[in-house]
């Protein structure tokens, strides 16, 4: 006798995964003090998820990387806090699996400027750097404001830049 098929998990559909790496990006923009525009489930461009409209403002390029990190790592654990350890085993998913799959989901862009900072540090292919341990650490610490942010977006599809304060109130963020 089999187990019945079940349905897949509501939390996990793309816009779940896509709110939750959104959050991520946000919310470590919001730590280094950004100015952020908007984020949104409603991208304006083709081949696009989701967006994250930062302010310019002249940067340096580790903190990107960081901010690059932080949406891929906050949606693989969105993912795999989701699925059980039997659900990924039923479908030969391993937790690494999905960490890949949560750079991918980035239409690139992520793994773009991480790439491009590794070369501008000289950092050698295979060689460990720094800002996804950075950008881990944050997720970890801020891992409920991220939730509030992914909640708004689920809710609202786009969440301005005072809505995304008040998602994440007390923290002092830049306007």
């Amino acid at each position: 006798m089999t187990a019945p098929e079940t349905p897949e998990s509501p939390v996990v559909d793309e816009d779940s995964v896509t709110a939750w790496h959104e959050a991520g990006h946000a919310v470590v923009y919001l730590l280094q003090g950004r100015s952020l525009r908007y984020v949104t489930l409603r991208p304006r461009a083709a081949g696009r998820m989701g967006f994250t409209a930062v302010r310019p403002r002249p940067v340096d390029l580790s903190s990107l990387a960081v901010v690059a990190h932080a949406g891929p790592l906050a949606q693989a654990r969105h993912v795999l806090d989701t699925t059980s350890a039997a659900e990924r085993y039923r479908e030969d998913v391993t937790a690494e699996d999905v960490r890949v799959e949560a750079y991918l989901h980035g239409g690139h862009d992520d793994l773009a400027v991480i790439a491009e900072a590794r070369r501008a540090y000289g950092l050698p292919a295979g060689q460990p750097e720094l800002w996804a341990g950075i950008a881990h650490d944050l997720i970890d610490r801020y891992w409920p404001e991220i939730g509030r942010v992914a909640e708004g977006l689920l809710e609202h599809r786009t969440l301005t830049g005072t809505q995304l304060r008040a998602c994440v109130p007390g923290l002092g963020f830049a306007r």
